[in-house]
């Protein structure tokens, strides 16, 4: 009776035994996960809206569900390298393990204006470096044979079950974050312009002007076409007479960032063909129709107020090659300065060639 008794409380030990082996063995062979130490700083050059470390971290541990895995004296290491460039914004990240060997390196860019976005796709690569989705390889079958046996049960007793092992399936990789399409090499950006403002000489007196054209703008020099319009109202104290200036030029400028990514400045040479009329009522005007050649030079900046919108502001002289004079009733009305000048100020939608 007492044998009888005794087997059953035998084998549900033995089983509560394997089963503790197993546990604290799994246990045992668990690595360690070491803390990373995390170097960022967006730089003076950085946008103004690129967030401080704190939202790096911050963001990081949202995704590790709650988990900080930054300390500041941890042997391995994270940094975060912004790097401008003209027309978009990269952050160049690299982790080191305790050794110093890189053990990760990504390159993620966002619009140059768009540093909130880039600050997000860092905060993706980061949790692939410090939580990635790999299982390593099982252990070879070879040192399975070489643990000890397992006490083995009196032939009476029931063979308690062996722990079942969990095959892991390999998970899909995360999608990469998107990439914002590159400009082709070679291929100029390009923009279009319209200005309003006032100028001065190009008619008998002081005229609205106004100006439209489209350019390509490579990284330091741009290209492009102007067209013009000036145009002075009746002013009774010059016999009523109406003056329009209608003309196209074509412009060759340099550019350079004084803070970039947002402002510019410009130094332009131009060549313009302009039509100059004079209306009068009641009186004759000889040569009331005259075409006017200029040479001159421009001189402004640009402010970028987003993406695709910019400010303009700038001056032109110019020397008028071929000079026009008007009679009206065999008096000399008005002759054309051998210099003219404008000042005009508009709207400016730049926009690249993919």
């Amino acid at each position: 009776m007492r044998d009888a008794s005794s087997r059953p409380f035998r084998a549900r030990f033995l089983l509560i035994a394997a089963l503790l082996c197993g546990t604290s063995e799994a246990t045992a062979q668990s690595p360690e996960v070491l803390p990373w130490r995390l170097d960022y700083a967006p730089g003076p050059d950085a946008p103004k809206n690129c967030p401080d470390k704190s939202y790096i971290k911050a963001a990081l541990a949202t995704k590790l569900k709650g988990h900080d895995p930054f300390t500041d004296d941890a042997p391995r290491s994270i940094s975060v390298k912004l790097v401008l460039t003209p027309q978009r914004i990269e952050a160049h990240i690299e982790a080191r393990d305790e050794n110093g060997k890189v053990v990760a390196n990504h390159v993620t860019q966002a619009e140059s204006w768009r540093c909130d976005q880039l600050a997000d796709r860092a905060v993706f690569y980061l949790r692939d470096i410090i939580d990635p989705l790999t299982i390593p390889s099982a252990a070879p079958a070879a040192s399975s044979s070489s643990a000890p046996p397992a006490p083995s049960a009196p032939p009476s007793a029931a063979t308690p079950p062996a722990p079942a092992r969990v095959e892991l399936l390999q998970p899909a990789a995360r999608p990469s974050a998107p990439k914002v399409p590159a400009r082709s090499a070679g291929l100029p950006q390009l923009a279009v312009y319209a200005n309003m403002g006032a100028a001065w000489w190009s008619t008998p007196e002081t005229a609205l002007s106004l100006a439209a054209g489209v350019e390509g703008r490579w990284k330091r020099i741009s290209i492009g076409v102007e067209g013009q319009y000036d145009h002075a109202w009746a002013l009774p104290t010059k016999l009523d007479v109406e003056a329009e200036r209608a003309g196209l030029a074509a412009l060759a400028c340099g550019r350079h960032e004084l803070l970039a990514p947002r402002v510019f400045a410009r130094v332009c040479v131009f060549g313009d063909v302009a039509l100059l009329s004079l209306d009068a009522p009641r009186i004759k005007i000889i040569n009331d129709d005259a075409f006017v050649v200029d040479l001159g030079a421009r001189v402004g900046g640009e402010l970028r107020l987003a993406r695709f919108l910019g400010l303009q502001l700038h001056g032109d002289i110019a020397y008028v090659a071929r000079q026009r004079v008007f009679i009206v009733d065999g008096e000399e009305l008005w002759r054309s300065p051998r210099l003219t000048g404008a000042i005009r100020v508009g709207l400016v939608v730049p926009f690249d060639i993919r």
